[in-house]
């Protein structure tokens, strides 16, 4: 078997994904960094120990210094000739001086050397011209991608009865295809279900206002029909915590996820999902959660999609700062993020979403959420055969 090496940098997925490949010769990673960088290292070994494969950690100093760095890594070279194994350099990562510095080292020794595009994610050679570039496989996870990054996650463990599951799905459909019709009925919708979250209670008492809103009697009569909620004498009663949260908004985030599931059937780039994925960071002294609402891994890059029921009027800018800040954070630079919004959106706020490199998908669009999700996901690239 062989051994690859790598530099590690802020962004060290793609020192990971190669390995994962199933026609990957690698039992064995070496990563070479500063001794700041150990606990990015320690969370690299946890992801591929759990493949069974092995790593280890060679240290070089943090100052900028290229001499000194050849002369470490030269070190390292006489090693491995002694261990009597395929060596393989991944020159995908890395800060410039130290990339340079180590390819110097190893083209002398005639070792094959590789660059996974970040784009593409395909596997290019640089040395020698004999080998093929190919794709690199998709089998990174959601789970490994926020290891990572230094977050350690949770994935819903209830499923969802396939009866109701489908029923479910043909109501937000309906729903999502009348957003602009429906929109003030939802809101008043999502409102009563926040009241009975915060007086810790399933049921809730219309005013007579309420009673008299058109799409809100249509919305009530959804629920009643598949038995989420009953509606009598002007109240309404949840069946249960389940049902008041599918209210309160999460029918759009199962909605979008139900969506992804029928793209992955067509699009093999899409190679893990999850509804709700809770995060916890560690920042200082204490815990920070988060919640995903849909995460997907798409031609090795992670994905994150927010669903907004409610509109933006109040924290627009929050939502959107939130979720740039959380795709860099848990993603690195190729992460992507989107926001689904039920209600339109506020020039400011689309203008703010494409400066920070959000996609965007508003009521209007949501009839047609499966071709613009599948645009998206095609343009994460990957598209040739494995």
């Amino acid at each position: 078997m062989a051994t690859c090496i790598g530099i590690i940098d802020q962004d060290p997925v793609r020192l990971i994904t190669p390995l994962l490949d199933s026609r990957s010769e690698c039992s064995h990673m070496i990563f070479i960094g500063d001794r700041r960088q150990f606990k990015m290292y320690e969370r690299l070994a946890f992801v591929l120990s759990y493949r069974g494969l092995t790593s280890e950690f060679f240290e070089i100093s943090s100052v900028v210094d290229t001499s000194e760095i050849k002369r470490h890594v030269k070190k390292l070279a006489e090693q491995l000739i002694t261990r009597e194994k395929v060596i393989k350099f991944n020159a995908s990562c890395g800060l410039r001086h130290r990339l340079l510095s180590v390819y110097e080292v190893f083209r002398s020794y005639n070792w094959p050397i590789f660059v996974v595009e970040p784009f593409s994610d395909k596997q290019c050679w640089l040395y020698p011209d004999s080998l093929e570039d190919r794709q690199v496989q998709d089998h990174i996870r959601i789970s490994d991608y926020l290891t990572i990054f230094g977050a350690r996650c949770e994935f819903p463990v209830t499923e969802i009865p396939t009866s109701l599951d489908a029923k479910l799905h043909t109501l937000c459909k309906r729903w999502a295809n009348n957003a602009l019709e429906l929109g003030p009925g939802l809101a008043t919708l999502n409102y009563l279900a926040t009241t009975c979250r915060k007086e810790q209670k399933l049921d809730v008492a219309l005013t007579e206002k309420q009673q008299g809103y058109k799409e809100l009697d249509m919305l009530l009569s959804d629920l009643v029909d598949i038995q989420l909620a009953t509606y009598e004498n002007g109240t309404l009663t949840f069946h249960n915590e389940d049902a008041r949260r599918f209210s309160n908004g999460e029918w759009l985030e199962n909605y979008v996820h139900n969506i992804v599931c029928e793209i992955q059937d067509e699009l093999t780039t899409i190679q893990d999902h999850s509804l709700n994925v809770q995060v916890y960071r560690e920042i200082g002294d204490r815990e920070v959660r988060n919640e995903l609402d849909v995460a997907t891994v798409v031609n090795n890059k992670l994905h994150i999609i927010e669903c907004k029921t409610k509109g933006m009027r109040d924290d627009g800018d929050d939502t959107l700062y939130k979720l740039e800040s959380l795709r860099d954070l848990l993603g690195g630079l190729q992460a992507r993020a989107m926001l689904v919004s039920f209600r339109p959106m506020r020039h400011n706020d689309i203008s703010r979403a494409q400066d920070l490199g959000l996609a965007l998908i508003g009521p209007d669009e949501l009839k047609d959420l499966k071709t613009y999700l599948t645009n998206w996901f095609n343009d994460a690239g990957g598209q040739e055969e494995l």
